[in-house]
């Protein structure tokens, strides 16, 4: 399966809505039967990865993926849910791991988000949100090779 056939079957599942295979052969166009077998790989393909969805038997319909959130935007969520934390509860709400959440609260604490209050560790050190009001919806920006970098100087 090449991947410009993928895409040109994902493009024409996004324009013709809910479609079975043999309109996706005419759409893009498909004129042998090697080629149309090639649609029902893909199709399957598709359908494990979640992009396609069977609404009834032989027909489909695209659906695109959600994209997960970031790293950082699953930190930034379970901070602003929490507002009182430990690294250990934003690590299990987010999957972040504590190297890299470490990393991510220390650039938080330097921009003035989050404030270190008591304690120390994982489990122990307790952190808060300065100001839940107007802390922005959108994650801060990080980029931990810069930081690291600017670290080792």
């Amino acid at each position: 399966m090449r991947d410009g056939f993928t895409q040109k079957l994902r493009q024409s599942a996004i324009e013709i809505g809910e479609f079975n295979v043999n309109d996706l052969a005419q759409k893009i166009p498909v004129y042998t039967y090697r080629d149309k077998h090639k649609i029902t790989r893909v199709i399957s393909v598709l359908k494990k990865q979640g992009e396609i969805i069977s609404i009834k038997k032989g027909y489909y319909r695209y659906q695109e993926k959600k994209r997960p959130l970031s790293k950082q935007a699953r930190i930034w969520r379970a901070i602003r849910i929490k507002e009182y934390f430990t690294r250990r509860d934003i690590a299990k709400l987010s999957g972040a791991s504590d190297v890299y959440l470490r990393r991510y609260l220390n650039f938080l604490k330097g921009e003035g988000f989050i404030e270190h209050i008591t304690g120390w560790g994982y489990k122990n050190a307790l952190y808060r949100l300065i100001d839940p009001t107007t802390a922005p919806l959108e994650k801060p920006l990080f980029n931990s090779n810069h930081k690291a970098k600017q670290e080792r100087r």
